[in-house]
C-alpha cells in the first residue's frame, strides 16, 4: 500500500468499491517531498469526451461552478451498434487490404518501485493536448479498457479494508458535481498529491479498470478524471460514457487483457479460448463510398486472410474508416471458421494492440461450428 500526503478534507468522499481493492500488490514507498512552491488553490481543467462524431467539449474548470455556457460532459454518447437483419451470419466481403498494427503492447514499467504502471493508458494519455480531438479522446478510452487503475484513498486504504468500512475515495467537487479521481500510474497519483496544501496521509490502491468504472456508475458521480494533476494529458468521461462502455464490453475484459499483457508463448491459445466463451464484434460497411459490403478481414503480405476481430465497440471506431460495430457471438464465429476453410484464422483488435490466432489455436471455436453441423 503506497502512502503519499493529500489535501484537506473537504475534498473527501466515501465510496464502497465494487471488488477487492486490493487485487493488485503494492510494496510500500516513500512519501515525496513536498514541492517548493505550493499554489494555495489548484485550478483543474480537463478534456471533456462529447460523443463518437461530435466536436471535443470545451475545457472544464473544476474549482468552482461550471460556466453557463459550457455543455455538460454528461451528453456524451456511443453510437448504436449496428444489429443484424437475419440470425444469419453475414457473408465474407470481397478482399480489403489492410495495414496491420504494431502487435506488442509496450514494454511493462514501475514510475514508482513496485507499484505497476498502466502502460497503455499513459502513452495514450500523452498524445492528449489543449483543444484535443473526439478521436483522440476516444483513443484514451479505448486503452484504458484493459489493465488497471489507482485510486486515492483519504487515509490508510489497508486499515480501512481490515476494518470492513468503505473507503474513503478522494474527489474533485464541481458545484454540485462531484467527479472521481483516478490514475493511470503511481507518478501520476504523487503529482496530484504534490500540488495539493494542507498535506496529510493518502493511499493509492490499484483496482481492475472495470471495477473503478463500476464504482463511478453505480455512486452519485458526474464522471471519471483520468490523471487530474497531468495537464494538459488528463481527460474527463462522463458516467453516462462509463455506463455505455461497461453495457458493451466482456465485465472482465478477458481478451483485452491477454492483448494488454507480455506476449507468452501460449498467449495465442489463451485468446482461441477466450473466443470460444466470449462474445466479440465485427467491422461491417453497408456498402456506402463504393466499399465492399461485409464484414473486414485482412490480408498478410503473405496472402493468408484472416477474420478481423474486436474486442470491444471502441476498436472498431478506433479504425477509423466508418464501419458499424456488429455483435459476434462464439457460434456465429464458428459458423464462418467452418464455413470458409480458406480463412487462416483471425486477427484480434488491429487497432493494436493486436495479435494473430490461426486456426491451430482456433480449436475450441471449431468444436463449436462440429457442434453446430450435428
Amino acid at each position: 500500500m503506497a502512502l503519499f500526503s493529500r489535501r484537506k478534507k473537504s475534498a473527501d468522499d466515501v465510496v464502497a468499491p465494487a471488488s477487492d481493492p486490493a487485487e493488485t500488490e503494492i510494496d510500500s514507498v516513500d512519501e515525496p517531498e513536498a514541492p517548493a512552491e505550493v499554489a494555495p488553490e489548484i485550478g483543474i481543467s480537463v478534456q471533456a469526451f462529447r460523443g463518437v462524431g461530435a466536436q471535443a467539449g470545451p475545457e472544464v474548470s473544476l474549482d468552482g461552478p461550471a460556466p453557463a455556457t459550457s455543455p455538460s460532459p454528461a451528453s456524451a454518447s456511443l453510437p448504436t451498434p449496428a444489429q443484424p437483419s437475419t440470425p444469419t451470419v453475414p457473408d465474407l466481403p470481397h478482399e480489403r487490404r489492410l495495414p496491420l498494427a504494431p502487435a506488442l503492447p509496450p514494454e511493462q514499467t514501475e514510475t514508482v518501485p513496485g507499484m505497476k504502471d498502466n502502460v497503455l493508458l499513459r502513452e495514450a494519455l500523452k498524445e492528449i493536448e489543449q483543444g484535443a480531438s473526439n478521436d483522440q479522446l476516444l483513443g484514451v478510452m479505448r486503452q484504458a479498457l484493459q489493465g488497471h487503475l489507482y485510486i486515492r484513498v483519504n487515509g490508510d486504504a489497508r486499515a480501512q479494508i481490515s476494518e470492513g468500512k468503505p473507503l474513503s475515495v478522494a474527489v474533485v467537487r464541481d458545484g454540485d458535481r462531484q467527479f472521481m479521481l483516478a490514475f493511470s500510474s503511481a507518478e501520476a497519483v504523487r503529482d496530484s498529491v504534490q500540488l495539493e496544501a494542507d498535506p496529510a496521509a493518502t493511499s493509492a490502491v490499484a483496482q481492475p479498470v472495470t471495477s473503478v468504472m463500476q464504482q463511478v456508475a453505480a455512486g452519485e458521480f458526474a464522471g471519471l478524471i483520468i490523471d487530474n494533476a497531468s495537464a494538459p494529458h488528463r481527460v474527463v468521461f462522463p458516467t453516462e460514457l462509463l455506463q455505455k462502455t461497461l453495457e458493451q464490453g466482456d465485465p472482465d475484459m478477458t481478451v483485452k487483457s491477454i492483448l494488454a499483457a507480455p506476449r507468452e508463448q501460449d498467449s495465442a491459445v489463451k485468446v482461441g479460448e477466450a473466443l470460444a466463451a466470449k462474445r466479440m464484434w465485427v467491422a461491417v460497411n453497408d456498402g456506402s463510398g463504393g466499399a465492399p459490403v461485409g464484414i473486414a478481414e485482412a490480408q498478410t503480405p503473405d496472402g493468408k486472410r484472416f477474420l478481423q476481430l474486436f474486442s470491444h465497440p471502441l476498436e472498431v471506431i478506433a479504425m477509423g474508416r466508418g464501419d458499424r460495430p456488429l455483435p459476434f457471438e462464439p457460434t456465429q464465429l464458428a459458423k464462418v471458421l467452418t464455413g470458409h476453410a480458406e480463412m487462416a484464422g483471425v486477427i484480434v483488435d488491429p487497432a493494436g494492440p493486436t495479435i494473430i490466432v490461426e486456426r491451430d489455436a482456433l480449436s475450441p471455436v471449431l468444436v463449436l461450428g462440429v457442434e453446430i453441423d450435428d
